[in-house]
């Protein structure tokens, strides 16, 4: 699966903004479903030295965005933002720039590198371990699936990073509302600016991570109600949506299955 880091309702996505002002999202598939274990990841470990980067710097006045490729600078090596993610993510693995990657099922989506949690983990919380040893600096991560809510309410989402993020939460006919980071930046927790109002069903989601250097980390949370930022667990992330089926659904089948169990006793 493929995604590209814009967002589907936002040209250009800017730093600590949501894409739409409404605060209710419609899920992308309503109803109740069963729990899942985690959602789908892959990880992506892009050479050091690599010098392709295309996000722009300007070197006078200090800002990205315009002037020059960074990767033309003498300096600019390794991952820079958002664009650079999308260049490499999906490029094969085993040669440079694409050192090596690893997929597999993300039971939470907390995880940092071994400087972060020596470091920082104490103030920012800790978090697990890379899933490979090489996974401590110039790193792209992306995970993908279903937010299960099971309960209407008000929720919230944050992403805590170092360097960079983007986070699409998608729900019906594909409206989507985004955060995100680009460039190089000190790590913190963003979340979105309001407060979301959610239905019981599915929500799409896509969360793009990058670090260059140093302390690396990715870690997504929710909160209800206005309480507290927590992980959110694995059984609210799902990859196989599986419907519930109604109460009336399962009272039918009972029956059927009563009839059933009549009609073969009689026929003995």
């Amino acid at each position: 699966m493929t995604f590209r880091l814009v967002p589907l309702l936002l040209a250009t996505l800017l730093p600590g903004t949501s894409a739409l002002a409404a605060t209710s999202l419609a899920p992308s598939l309503a109803g109740q479903y069963a729990g899942g274990s985690g959602a789908d990841a892959l990880f992506v470990k892009i050479d050091d030295n690599w010098r392709g980067s295309t996000v722009l710097w300007d070197e006078a006045t200090q800002t990205y965005g315009v002037g020059q490729a960074i990767g033309s600078f003498e300096w600019g090596t390794g991952v820079w933002g958002l664009a650079d993610w999308n260049a490499l993510i999906d490029a094969p693995a085993g040669q440079s720039p694409v050192l090596s990657a690893w997929s597999g099922i993300a039971t939470t989506i907390n995880y940092g590198n071994t400087l972060y949690n020596s470091l920082y983990s104490a103030q920012w919380g800790l978090t697990s371990a890379m899933p490979m040893p090489e996974l401590q600096t110039n790193w792209l991560a992306r995970f993908t699936g279903y937010i299960r809510i099971t309960e209407a309410d008000s929720y919230n989402f944050s992403v805590l990073y170092d360097d960079g993020f983007l986070f699409n939460l998608i729900g019906e006919n594909s409206e989507t509302l985004s955060i995100g980071q680009d460039g190089v930046n000190p790590r913190d927790r963003l979340g979105f600016a309001d407060d979301i109002l959610l239905d019981v069903g599915l929500y799409r989601f896509e969360l793009a991570a990058y670090n260059r250097l140093e302390a690396g980390v990715a870690d997504l949370r929710w909160t209800r109600g206005g309480g507290g930022w927590e992980l959110v667990p694995a059984d609210h992330l799902v990859t196989s949506p599986l419907p519930v089926p109604e109460p009336a659904t399962w009272l039918m089948l009972a029956g059927g299955l009563g009839v059933l169990a009549a009609a073969t006793r009689r026929r003995r």
